[in-house]
């Protein structure tokens, strides 16, 4: 989609008159309908710019043709701007929890970052501590099905994300 700016410098021109003709009737000041003027010339001015330099990026433009599906992936945006319109998901945890850092699977990354300061314990505990499931539970002060449930439902959110990806 291009901007034509004559055309719309005219459409703007032709509604801006009515408009001032109405505040005249109004008995608006002359200075403030000229900064009301000079307000919708920089907004078309700015539109202008940004329909100037800004590439659309329609996926389908760039289809290979009519039996094929629409890709976005084909667009030369998506090959030369990747690196640019890319976001590189970093979560950063020293100490204790310094494990999660050699995570890469984006998915158990999310994953781990929503479980709760006591999950994240459980798991080091157990995982990497070398703990069972009766000893974190004597230190912790609960029962050891206790320990058994909260062990039961982070396999199963586990087992749901991997199922669903």
């Amino acid at each position: 989609m291009g901007f034509n700016y004559g055309k719309e410098r005219y459409r703007t021109e032709k509604e801006f008159a009515r408009f001032a003709k109405t505040c005249r009737e109004a008995g608006m000041p002359e200075e403030a309908i000229a900064e009301m003027y000079q307000y919708d010339r920089e907004a078309l001015n700015s539109d202008r710019r940004y329909y100037t330099h800004t590439q659309p990026f329609d996926g389908a433009a760039f289809s290979g043709g009519d039996d094929e599906e629409r890709e976005e992936g084909r667009s030369p945006l998506y090959k030369n701007c990747l690196a640019q319109c890319s976001v590189r998901l970093e979560i950063r945890y020293s100490g204790r929890y310094g494990w999660l850092e050699d995570i890469d699977t984006p998915a158990l990354v999310l994953w781990l970052k929503a479980l709760s300061d006591d999950d994240l314990e459980l798991l080091t505990l157990i995982v990497f501590d070398g703990k069972n499931q009766s000893e974190v539970a004597r230190a912790w002060h609960r029962s050891e099905a206790a320990i058994s449930k909260r062990m039961k439902r982070l396999r199963k959110s586990l087992e749901k994300l991997f199922s669903e990806g």
